[in-house]
């Protein structure tokens, strides 16, 4: 598999060469008892050139299946004492198989008769190409090879609409950026000591991905336009804007701290928490403060595009200390959403609800909806999660990731079993909740909420506790709880 680097300079360079088998840590930990087994090599002999020899009866593992970025999971086979993962870093190409052992950090676990194997110490661009193939071991030897299993990230990190795909979402974090077309996808990595970002696009789905820029950033936030040309990324107290063209990425464009919109009040200045684009790129939301020091509000600013210069465009403070923790752009750039107030890890918080603005013409932005809604902030370590959200490409469609707490909030907030459109997972609690019982489950759901000219009303509830989600671009479909819901006739069905 070859790579293409980006050095930003006057004029860009394109550089070919090829990347080693990875070193460094992408770990998504497997919370199992470890089993003692251990991999071993391959052996020299092969029925086919190439290819390891098969010297046990041992049939192949049954059920095996990529279970997250590099962790992979599979049915326990009988008689096996140790399994061995052998990986083809650019699929069908001309690379030869590799066994994955100790510099790639390989580790078993297993669950009864659930057996897991987890790649701690590679990185995830290396693979991004790669097929895995697994097999059974005893003191007889190895059995056959499952079929090649491809890593297939785009399925992982987002989901194919019949009107495009959308990111997956999740209030423990946000995924790698995709494109709608699923053609660009965003990584990071790093060069040395250098955090980078590193952009790869194939010419269509199934085909290998072909690393098209290398980009070096600390940025904590970053988000791609739903077109794939502009990708956004927050770097301290600025956002650097890139912009492709021809297969070209440009120059970053520089949004400073201070390069606010005039009406806000000084002082004024971005502090980039949360970001969004346009699906074309031309329009951005990003987050910051106003005021002194003592008496700092959150706010929302928009930026616009005009050819390749971006100008400061409003500001939003709906008057909370709690503002844009949650943030959705429609891909028209039309509809903004965003949250004041949220439900904290401290007893005195303020009841959350989602602001939605429109945008027409001349004539700016105006307030269209006060959306009570259960939005989360939590903080600190010991309780990562957040509220996400997004908005259709037309805005008429807005999906919140929230939580309810019976009791800790007003009576608008209620949502009982009746109101749960699919119905629930788990039993729905309706007692009221104790104190700092805010992660309790089953009170996270999906609030899907719909506009009918420039009235909001909420359309459904679906509850499915806190796993990956994903809105259709259109707005007529939501994948949650790896089920499917559709709207047809304004009206949400079940799976």
């Amino acid at each position: 598999m070859r790579h293409d680097t980006l050095t930003f300079a006057p004029e860009a360079v394109h550089q070919r060469a090829p990347r080693a088998l990875p070193t460094l840590r992408a770990t998504l930990a497997l919370g199992c008892a470890a089993l003692a087994l251990a991999g071993c090599g391959g052996g020299s002999g092969s029925a086919e050139p190439g290819q390891p020899p098969v010297t046990s009866t041992l049939p192949a593992p049954e059920n095996f299946e990529n279970s997250g970025a590099l962790s992979f999971a599979w049915s326990a086979t009988p008689g096996a004492t140790r399994y061995e993962l052998f990986a083809d870093l650019d699929g069908p190409g001309p690379q030869t198989e590799v066994q994955m052992g100790a510099a790639q950090g390989l580790s078993f676990y297993s669950t009864t008769q659930r057996q897991f194997g987890n790649l701690s110490l590679a990185r995830i661009p290396d693979f991004i190409n790669a097929t895995f193939r697994l097999r059974a071991c005893n003191s007889d030897g190895c059995g056959a090879f499952t079929a090649a299993k491809a890593l297939d990230l785009p399925s992982r990190i987002s989901y194919e609409f019949s009107s495009g795909r959308a990111p997956l979402k999740s209030s423990s974090g946000n995924f790698d950026p995709i494109s709608q077309d699923g053609l660009t996808l965003v990584l990071r990595g790093s060069n040395g000591s250098t955090s980078t970002l590193l952009v790869f696009t194939r010419t269509a789905a199934g085909q290998p991905w072909q690393q098209q820029a290398e980009i070096p950033t600390s940025a904590y936030r970053i988000a791609l336009s739903a077109d794939g040309n502009t990708l956004a990324a927050s770097e301290e107290s600025k956002v650097q804007i890139y912009q492709r063209s021809s297969g070209t990425w440009s120059q970053p464009t520089t949004i400073a701290s201070t390069q606010t919109p005039a009406a806000c009040p000084q002082p004024c200045q971005i502090v980039p928490d949360r970001l969004a684009l346009s699906a074309n790129g031309n329009l951005l939301a990003v987050t910051g403060r106003f005021g002194a020091a003592a008496s700092d509000s959150n706010a929302v600013f928009t930026y616009v595009r005009t050819g390749t210069t971006w100008a400061a465009q409003s500001h939003f403070a709906p008057g909370d200390s709690i503002v844009g923790t949650a943030l959705a752009l429609s891909g028209d750039g039309s509809t903004l959403a965003l949250n004041s107030g949220a439900i904290t890890r401290s007893e005195n918080f303020t009841p959350p609800h989602v602001h939605i603005y429109a945008q027409k013409g001349v004539d700016g932005w105006t307030e269209q909806a006060r959306l009570p809604v259960g939005i989360v902030n939590f903080l600190d370590i010991a309780a990562s999660r957040y509220s996400a959200m997004t908005l259709s490409h037309d805005g008429n469609t807005l999906a919140v990731e929230a939580q309810y707490l019976p009791g800790r909030l007003p009576s608008e907030f209620t949502i009982v079993a009746a109101d749960l459109t699919c119905g629930s997972k788990s039993p729905w609690i309706t007692e009221p909740l104790a104190n700092g019982a805010y992660s309790t489950t089953p009170g996270w759901h999906i609030a899907l909420f719909g506009r009918d000219g420039t009235t909001w009303r909420r359309q459904a509830v679906m509850a499915r506790d806190t796993v990956a989600w994903a809105l259709a671009p259109d707005g007529n479909g939501l994948f949650y709880g790896s089920e499917l819901f559709n709207r047809r006739n304004g009206a949400w069905t079940c799976p």
